[in-house]
């Protein structure tokens, strides 16, 4: 008996490149009117942004309790206890709906609540894989994702706040703010899980950079990071802003990851921006 790692898809790990970290990907659903797409899954990138620059809007819905439930179902029959971690409980009802279904399968099922989305959910989930791989009981497994959580980092930048302020997870008086001032936010993942900004400045270059020496802040430096850099398409900013680590850092992490975001992601943030994540194991 062993453990599987599964996550939803508000993390930025594609269904093929989570499979080779043995993790499983359930779903959230991307919505187009009264259309819900599986993501990665009924919608790919090419037809999500043909929709959009039809001018069409996308929403969010997270995985039910029955999606949850049916992969929960597929590894439990299989032999394996699952740890499931999920998006902030703060920003999507993925949390409660995977608890729901968990409860169904008594201790062999065990959720936890990133308190986090995009990378730093797929370092958290690459983390648990890992230590599941290397014999790691599920509880074991929890107990770690909970003290790798005290020190993590999550910031991002999007040059167009529209998309966060429709979707409620920024409130509209700091969409509101960003607008009138005419600044670029710097936002961050803050320690409940919920976004909230981070800093400011006249240019979205210079939020970038912002960006990059507040992660650099808050894991003080530490050779031991693993750091993740998040993209909507633009692999040259990422690779930009991955110089800026190093630099900043004073080394290279011990650990980079370079994703390109996910549709549930970018259906919240906007079709352009950057992220960058971090944790210390």
């Amino acid at each position: 008996m062993g453990v599987t790692i599964v996550a939803d898809s508000g993390c930025d790990l594609t269904k093929q490149d989570a499979a080779g970290y043995g993790i499983e990907i359930v779903p959230l659903y991307v919505v187009f009117d009264d259309q819900r797409l599986r993501d990665g899954i009924d919608i790919d990138r090419v037809q999500f942004a043909q929709r959009v620059a039809s001018g069409e809007v996308p929403k969010t819905e997270p995985a039910t309790p029955e999606d949850f439930e049916a992969a929960f179902s597929r590894i439990v029959n299989a032999g394996n206890d699952v740890v499931a971690i999920t998006l902030s409980s703060q920003i999507s009802k993925s949390f409660e709906h995977a608890n729901a279904a968990a409860a169904l399968f008594g201790p062999k099922v065990s959720v936890f609540d990133s308190r986090a989305a995009g990378g730093l959910e797929s370092l958290l989930a690459i983390y648990a894989a890992e230590r599941a791989k290397a014999g790691d009981s599920a509880s074991a497994i929890v107990e770690n994702l909970q003290r790798v959580s005290e020190k993590t980092a999550a910031y991002f930048a999007v040059p167009d706040l529209t998309a966060l302020g429709r979707s409620g997870r920024l409130p509209k008086a700091v969409v509101a703010l960003g607008s009138m001032l005419n600044v670029s936010l710097v936002l961050k993942i803050n320690e409940q899980g919920a976004i909230a900004p981070a800093g400011q400045s006249r240019s979205y270059e210079k939020t970038r950079e912002l960006m990059v020496e507040a992660l650099v802040r808050t894991i003080e430096h530490s050779p031991g990071a693993w750091v993740a850099i998040a993209h909507a398409g633009d692999v040259q900013t990422a690779h930009s802003v991955s110089q800026m680590v190093a630099t900043k850092l004073g080394h290279k992490p011990v650990r980079e990851f370079i994703f390109e975001t996910t549709l549930t992601i970018i259906a919240n943030l906007g079709t352009d921006g950057v992220g960058i994540f971090a944790i210390v194991p």
